[in-house]
This record gives C-alpha cells, sequence and structure tokens, in this order.
C-alpha cells in the first residue's frame, strides 16, 4: 500500500510573471518575460499577452480557496522582481508591490498552506537587462541582493521555505528570459558560458547568506531543472555524449552549490579552452554551501542523445555541451510541444540527485501540458494529467521507499491555467481551467478540471489513492 510519510507536503507551485497579468498595475515595471523575443517551440501557433494572463493578480484569493479545498499544505509562488522594483535600480522598493506579496502569504497563512517563496523567475526588470545586460554585469548581482533583503525583511516573521534563483542551470543556455543577458557577439560561448555560471552562483550564494542572516531558522535552496538525457544507444560516443550533457547541463550547478568550489573537470574545462579560472567571491560561495538546507528541481521530460564525431576532444566537447539536439526515445510517448514523458526517468533522476548530495530534495514543478477542449459548462476531463501524475507520483514513491530518498514534497505544475514560458495560453497545465474571456466585471472564470477533483482525493488519502486505477 502507498502511503507517503505524515510530514510529506502536497501542492502546486506557480510562476507569478506568467499568472498575474496587470502587468503595469500599481507601479509595477517591465521584465524580461514582459518583453522577450518568443521563438516558437513545437507545436505552438500564437502568441498570448502577458498584460491579463490568468489574472492572478485579481483573483488569487480565488485560487487560493480552491487550493485550499484541494488539500495543499505548501504553495510555492514567486515574487516579480519588477513590481518590487520596477526599474531594478531603484533607491526605493514599490510599496504596492510590497504589500500585494504580503497579503498574499496572509492568505495562504490563513488557507493552512505552507508559502514557499522563489525569489527571482523569469523577471529580471527589462531595465537592468537592457542596462546593464542582466547577471553578465556583476553590478546587477548588487541589485539583485537588494531587492532580497527588502522582500526577506518584509517577509521573514512569515516565510519558511525560500528559493532563491528559478531553474538557475539554464541561465548560460537561455539567457535572456532566465538571466536578462545577452552574449556579446565578441566572446566566445565557453566564455560566457564561465561568466553567466560564476556571475548566477554568487547571486545565489548572496542571497543565502542575506536570508540566513535575516532568519537563521529559515529552510533556503536553489533551483534546478533537470535535463535528464540518456544515451540514444548502447554505442559508447552516445553514452560519453550523455555524461558531458548531464556534467554541464545539471550536475555542475549543484556540485558548486553544495561544495562550495568548482569541480576539477570545470577547472579542466576552462584549462583546455585557455579560460583563466579565476573567481571572486569563493568565500561567500563556501559559506553559502554551508547553509544550503534542500535541494529543489523541477522535472518535465527525459531525451536522448547522440555522441559527436571529432578528432579534437575540446570542440566535440563544446558541440555536445552547447549544439546537439536531443531526441525523444522511440519507446517514449510525448505531449503535443514535443516534451517526452518518462516518469521512470524520475525515480533515476531522483536517486541519482540524492546519491551525490545526500541533501533532502523538494519538487517544486513536475506537470504536463495538454491541448484541452471543455464542455459546455467548461469543464475538462483530462485523464491524461490524471495518468501524468499518478505516474510520476508512483516515481517519488519509489524513490523514498525503495531508494532511500529523502523528499519534502512535491508541487505540481500547476494548480491553474497561465501562460507557458513562451506565452502561450493553449499549453495548459493546470489542475483548474481558467477562461482567456473576462466576464462583465473584468473577472476570468475557473473551473475545477476532472484532475483537481482526483489530485484531491489523492492528498486526502496521503498518496493511497494512487494504488487505484
Amino acid at each position: 500500500m502507498i502511503k507517503f510519510p505524515d510530514n510529506f507536503l502536497w501542492g502546486g507551485a506557480v510562476s507569478n510573471v506568467q499568472a498575474e497579468g496587470a502587468w503595469l498595475t500599481d507601479g509595477k515595471g517591465l521584465n524580461v518575460y514582459d518583453t522577450q523575443e518568443i521563438t516558437f517551440e513545437s507545436g505552438q501557433t500564437v502568441i498570448d499577452s502577458s498584460e491579463l494572463a490568468s489574472n492572478h493578480y485579481y483573483q488569487y484569493h480565488e485560487d487560493i480557496k480552491l487550493m485550499k479545498e484541494m488539500g495543499f499544505t505548501a504553495y510555492r509562488f514567486s515574487v516579480v522582481w519588477s513590481r518590487i522594483h520596477p526599474l531594478g535600480d531603484d533607491e526605493e522598493p514599490n510599496e504596492a508591490g510590497l504589500h500585494y506579496y504580503e497579503n498574499m502569504v496572509d492568505c495562504l497563512i490563513a488557507a493552512g498552506i505552507e508559502p514557499v517563496v522563489s525569489l527571482v523567475h523569469f523577471d529580471m526588470p527589462d531595465n537592468l537587462a537592457k542596462k546593464h545586460n542582466g547577471f553578465y554585469n556583476k553590478k546587477v548581482i548588487d541589485l539583485y541582493i537588494k531587492h532580497v533583503g527588502i522582500v526577506v525583511e518584509r517577509l521573514k516573521t512569515k516565510v519558511k521555505y525560500w528559493i532563491t534563483y528559478n531553474e538557475m542551470n539554464l541561465a548560460p543556455f537561455h539567457p535572456g528570459l532566465v538571466a536578462g543577458a545577452r552574449r556579446p557577439e565578441n566572446v566566445e560561448p565557453a566564455v560566457f558560458f564561465k561568466t553567466i555560471v560564476h556571475n548566477t552562483q554568487l547571486a545565489h550564494a548572496r542571497a543565502v547568506l542575506t536570508i540566513k542572516s535575516a532568519i537563521p531558522h529559515a529552510k533556503v535552496s536553489g533551483m534546478t531543472n533537470c535535463p535528464w538525457v540518456v544515451p540514444a544507444t548502447s554505442a559508447p560516443e552516445d553514452v560519453l555524449a550523455s555524461h558531458i550533457r548531464n556534467t554541464y547541463h545539471l550536475w555542475l550547478t549543484f556540485d558548486v552549490m553544495t561544495s562550495g568550489k568548482y569541480p576539477s573537470y570545470y577547472l579542466k574545462f576552462l584549462e583546455n579552452r585557455g579560460i583563466e579560472a579565476a573567481f571572486d567571491g569563493l568565500d561567500e560561495i563556501k559559506q553559502a554551501s554551508e547553509k544550503l538546507d534542500y535541494l529543489s528541481i523541477s522535472y518535465y521530460q527525459t531525451n536522448t542523445i547522440r555522441g559527436v564525431k571529432n578528432e579534437n576532444v575540446v570542440a566535440m566537447e563544446d558541440a555536445i555541451i552547447f549544439n546537439q539536439p536531443v531526441e525523444i526515445s522511440e519507446t517514449l510517448s510525448a505531449t503535443e510541444w514535443g516534451w517526452a514523458i518518462d516518469p521512470l526517468g524520475f525515480r533515476t533522476v531522483l536517486s541519482a540527485l540524492y546519491q551525490r548530495y545526500q541533501k533532502p530534495i523538494f519538487i517544486v514543478e513536475n506537470g504536463i501540458a495538454l491541448l484541452e477542449t471543455p464542455d459546455e459548462n467548461q469543464f475538462v476531463s483530462d485523464d491524461t494529467r490524471i495518468q501524468y501524475h499518478r505516474d510520476h507520483l508512483q516515481s517519488v514513491y519509489q524513490a523514498i521507499q525503495h531508494d532511500g530518498v529523502e523528499i519534502i514534497g512535491y508541487l505540481a505544475w500547476s494548480p491553474i491555467d497561465f501562460l507557458s514560458s513562451h506565452k502561450e495560453m493553449r499549453k495548459r497545465y493546470g489542475f483548474i481551467r481558467i477562461d482567456t474571456t473576462p466576464d462583465e466585471n473584468g473577472l476570468l472564470r475557473r473551473t475545477p478540471k476532472k484532475s483537481w477533483y482526483w489530485y484531491q482525493s489523492v492528498i486526502n488519502s496521503n498518496g493511497e489513492q494512487l494504488d487505484e486505477a
């Protein structure tokens, strides 16, 4: 019989910059999500505006009420940086923004839901990206830490769980959205990689120290996406390619974050490319590693990769790290957007992470995007989503029960529908359907889907319902 630990946290997660709307309301400034240049992903046909999104800014009370009814014990949301510091370098914070998030936290606490706060999630003020090239410039680290300090000071008596930086490992590979940065034309990819990796590590470390200074008992983590890849075949070059890709797209971020130093393989990476291995702030990175309480992750898919044939080893490695496309295994199904569905891979990732780092893991994103057609009452029978979460939660349980992995909780992506990272509302992740047409009061109708009732029963049974077909 499946039964999760008694203290297991059940809930969901939202990126506020993708859900709130109200994009210039109450003093908010534009951010990199608002202004990003969208490159369509597989299956995307339109771009939707973030001006309205899910209207979560005005309807979060309603959304939290539905989360409470579902049984949530934890909810992750993000404080939109440009709502607190519209330009990023403002002398004073925007009080309306601070007041908004404080009210949201109060609403969660009143509902018996543990708030989990992300401090940067695709929401760097656009001004900092344009003026300073985002986290490519160390000045932006200072401005970020000022922002963190103000948010923490306001919420320090109310929030226990903090996440410094969303999907930090993606910053070198999707720099515009994740780091507010662009690679200058005269800078080689490996040099840009080094700068972004270090500056985001330094930003994370200083955020950890800032939080722990203000709230010694706080639980603080960094976060990575888990872009797990496996060999396309048993050929040795494919096995090597998967090792290299995982090393630089996943392991490196947590290796530094947990040990407080750069690993030997990365120092060789720099040496072999003639890049000086000089780093400032290593003492802060080390101190932060010693104060890190847990690791938070997102997981969506597993892909395969093929080796690259090149007698020049550096060129081969660079091709795998920076250019080699991944593929969907022929043994796996995929979503309409070409994301492979691999719940067993989830167990593999969780086990590998815990064996490598021996720190508790908090799953703060996991979910599936679907094209949905509601009935005349706006009800959605999303059996595919139910199956996805059932299978992935069974893998979570197996990781706990059979691999000894310590897992804090599972926060599904997502309680409500909202804009994808590519700004598409057709790509729906939620247990609650959000209409896209406002009513006469300017509100968007919320309708629980079939998965809402299913997840409610899973939470109420602490996972026992997963045994049922």
